[in-house]
């Protein structure tokens, strides 16, 4: 049975206006929930940056929104996702989308989880006026409440 994206985010994934200055910093900072509790691996992260630093900044799916990722192999224990807001906007070098303010991270364990989460991730990255109330949100409850619409 597969997780609906909105319940992998756990209130523990979410973080709230933090402050980084690269993009590089910003996929290591979003991952971190998830190495904490061992859904992914050191690796995960190194192959996302690296993933960016290969195939240019193609993680910035919309304007100021980033699905960070990497192939199941790279480090990926078992499906989560986190997510993170930034206090101040990061450029990832995209020519449309710069600057980032929101960043999610997808650790999918195989190709179907990947896309069913690519799925119901476009409804958010569609959303821009959403996705300005997430970044609004100053607690993690608050971001919970609107990213399941319950505000």
């Amino acid at each position: 049975m597969s997780t609906a994206l909105t319940d992998l985010i756990t209130d523990d994934h979410v973080i709230i206006h933090k402050h980084v200055a690269t993009w590089q910093q910003a996929i290591a900072a979003v991952a971190q929930p998830l190495l904490a509790d061992g859904a992914i691996t050191t690796a995960y992260i190194d192959s996302m940056i690296d993933a960016v630093d290969r195939f240019g900044p193609y993680i910035v799916l919309s304007p100021h929104l980033v699905l960070a990722h990497a192939r199941p192999e790279a480090g990926v224990v078992r499906q989560a996702m986190s997510v993170m807001t930034l206090a101040d906007p990061v450029n990832f070098n995209h020519p449309e989308n710069d600057p980032v303010d929101i960043v999610f991270c997808l650790a999918a364990v195989d190709d179907d989880s990947h896309l069913k989460a690519l799925r119901e991730f476009v409804a958010i990255a569609g959303d821009r006026p959403k996705q300005e109330r997430l970044i609004a949100a100053k607690t993690v409850d608050e971001f919970q409440r609107i990213l399941r619409q319950e505000d």
